[in-house]
């Protein structure tokens, strides 16, 4: 699976058909789902969904600029990377990388000032006017170093981690600051996604909380500089992030949270959330423990209300897992 961006030619895949299907086995296919043909730069369907390859960008609002969170591969430090636009300045933008010294400086627009020359060059280059246009409707990424590889964390819904194309993970620390300094994922490195109330589904809108409950946004501070913190405590517009990811992995993230949440999925149907708990731990049964007795799966009141409270917190295999262990254990004492 390979990385995509604006511009290149992509290759088509040829087209074959699976041995299962070949073999009338009832496994799935990626023919049964109708996202299988995604390719490329796509919203992500919902924070549930959000999985490998992906572009974190804040559209416009009325105090910031269109922005993407970035770092800078020689100082590894992690800022708001300006957007082009439709209104960005081409001869503005070339003043602005020729430094402050040069006679034009003054054309630099104010939410630019804090970029060092290195970030400016990236910018120019990404400041070809028919992509400013698209880039306000559909965001995509034009720099590796913008890019940021979403893993779930596991047995969660809402819980994941960014990683850079340097290895390091987006963090934020107690106090707000956010950085990518380490190449371990702990507490400070998971964020949790929110749906933004009132969006279109699959509009990619969400919010982006740290460990601390804190939400990251982007603001201007003094000299028109504009900073990335995770340190607001209310949503509103600077904190209701658009988010991108590559289509191919629409599928795999499909697949993911169906083992998260006890979903089967059947070839002719689709996919089928299982509602019968107890004929869900059933099929666990038969298909990990051949020899146990599946009129032993849910016994208790008790053991049903612990399986719902399971499936809601996303951790229903978990849950099930522990449970079989213990009907076999049990079984053997």
């Amino acid at each position: 699976m390979g990385l995509h961006f604006k511009g290149e030619k992509v290759k088509k895949k040829s087209k074959s058909k699976s041995k299962s299907s070949d073999a009338g086995g009832s496994g799935p296919t990626t023919r049964d789902d109708p996202d299988a043909h995604l390719e490329g730069w796509v919203q992500a369907p919902s924070p549930a969904l959000l999985l490998g390859p992906s572009y974190l960008t804040l559209p416009a609002t009325a105090v910031t600029p269109a922005v993407c969170v970035a770092t800078n591969p020689t100082t590894a430090k992690v800022y708001p990377f300006a957007l082009p636009t439709a209104s960005s300045s081409t001869p503005a933008l070339a003043a602005a990388a020729a430094g402050p010294t040069a006679s034009t400086s003054q054309a630099t627009p104010s939410h630019l000032a804090h970029l060092d020359a290195e970030e400016l060059e990236a910018l120019v280059d990404a400041s070809d006017p028919a992509l400013a246009a698209m880039q306000d409707e559909n965001p995509e990424p034009t720099d590796v170093h913008h890019v940021w590889v979403c893993a779930r964390i596991p047995d969660t819904n809402d819980k994941v981690t960014f990683r850079s194309g340097m290895g390091k993970f987006l963090a934020s620390d107690e106090l707000g600051r956010v950085s990518a300094e380490r190449e371990a994922r702990g507490m400070q490195e998971e964020w949790t996604l929110e749906a933004v109330e009132g969006e279109a589904p699959r509009s990619g809108r969400m919010v982006i909380k740290s460990a601390y409950g804190k939400y990251l946004s982007v603001d201007v501070v003094a000299g028109g500089k504009v900073e990335l913190r995770a340190d607001e405590d209310k949503e509103g517009d600077t904190e209701r992030w658009k988010i991108m990811m590559q289509g191919e992995f629409v599928v795999k993230a499909k697949k993911q949270y169906n083992e998260r949440n006890g979903i089967k999925t059947k070839p002719d149907a689709g996919y089928t959330v299982v509602t019968d708990l107890a004929g869900a731990e059933v099929d666990a049964i038969s298909k990990y423990h051949h020899h146990a007795r599946g009129a032993d799966a849910v016994g208790t009141a008790d053991d049903a209300r612990a399986l719902k409270k399971a499936r809601k917190d996303g951790k229903l295999a978990e849950a099930m897992l522990d449970r079989r262990m213990k009907l076999k254990s049990d079984r053997y004492c």
